[in-house]
């Protein structure tokens, strides 16, 4: 009896890009079968800064995707895979063959402030009183060489620096890898959507019946252990595909008038020219390395920093 299939599209990140509309974006095609859940995250366990021992069995991962059909496409969405380094894109290679690989991008100052304020929002962020503090430690985190030490929620900054990994992703999987803009996705949905499915040589036309909602936007919570309660009962249930997305939508809604609010601080421009500052180098190498790639419609951050280098 078969257990399941394995995903031949993965939207491999990057955090806080996009990738839960994406992957939604993508689910409502016939002709695509999303994985149980949005971030099976399977691909992890090849991250040695990660996890350490044997990866899962494949027939673990199979099972996400045990409730698809003959759907010629099946696909699953996990930001931490971008950054994972080139054990993640060879365990990729060698257990998925040749996927398409989609990979959202983002202004990382932008980024940073919304992985800041998300991870503010749950509650993990403790001891540090501002973005200023948080930046810091990061910083610090970089200098120290210790830039991702999992569940300790200071790898923000780490994530940004896309020139670090995003060549390996190209080089790797060449025309069958796709980089979205977060930028344009924002601005128009439809049009990225459309320009999927024609990469993806599946019928555009669906892209006129598709619900371009954003999901998850990064919303302040009055209770971080609200925040983290919900977010938890909501990381199961779509484990357990307990709520058609049609009932949580209001369900969000709801949450939202109970317990969303203001972040009790804004990134002032000094800060956010620090955090510029700090990213120049690597956004104008991640220019140079998508132009190399063909990419010639780069959104306003990338341009900028092509053309000061």
């Amino acid at each position: 009896m078969a257990i399941g299939r394995l995903p031949n599209i993965l939207v491999a990140g990057v955090p806080k890009a996009g990738t839960n509309s994406l992957f939604a974006y993508l689910a409502q095609h016939p002709e695509i079968c999303p994985a149980d859940e949005k971030e099976v995250g399977f691909f992890n366990y090849y991250n040695p800064r990660r996890h350490s021992g044997e990866p899962p069995p494949v027939e673990s991962y199979m099972r996400h995707f045990a409730h698809c059909g003959q759907q010629r496409y099946a696909v699953e969405a996990t930001p931490t895979y971008s950054y994972g380094g080139a054990p993640v894109i060879e365990a990729v290679r060698s257990v998925l063959g040749r996927p398409r690989i989609i990979i959202s991008l983002r202004n990382p100052v932008d980024r940073l402030w919304s992985a800041y304020a998300f991870q503010r929002t749950l509650g993990n962020i403790t001891g540090l009183q501002s973005f200023d503090e948080y930046l810091s430690a990061c910083e610090q985190r970089r200098r120290d060489g210790a830039d991702l030490v999992p569940g300790d929620h200071l790898h923000g900054l780490y994530i940004g620096y896309y020139a670090d990994y995003i060549g390996g992703w190209l080089e790797a999987f060449g025309d069958e890898l796709r980089i979205v803009f977060a930028d344009e996705l924002a601005r128009d949905p439809a049009g990225v959507v459309d320009g999927l499915f024609r990469w993806l040589d599946l019928d555009p036309t669906v892209a006129t019946a598709v619900d371009l909602a954003p999901r998850n936007t990064t919303k302040h919570a009055r209770s971080p252990r609200v925040a983290k309660l919900v977010f938890s009962l909501k990381r199961s249930t779509d484990r357990l595909g307990l709520l058609h997305p049609a009932v949580r939508r209001p369900l969000r809604r709801v949450y939202e008038r109970i317990n969303a609010g203001e972040l009790p601080e804004r990134l002032t421009p000094q800060t956010r020219q620090r955090v510029e500052d700090l990213y120049r180098e690597s956004n104008a190498a991640t220019a140079q390395i998508l132009t190399a790639h063909g990419y010639r419609d780069l959104p306003g951050w990338l341009n900028a920093a092509a053309l000061r280098d």
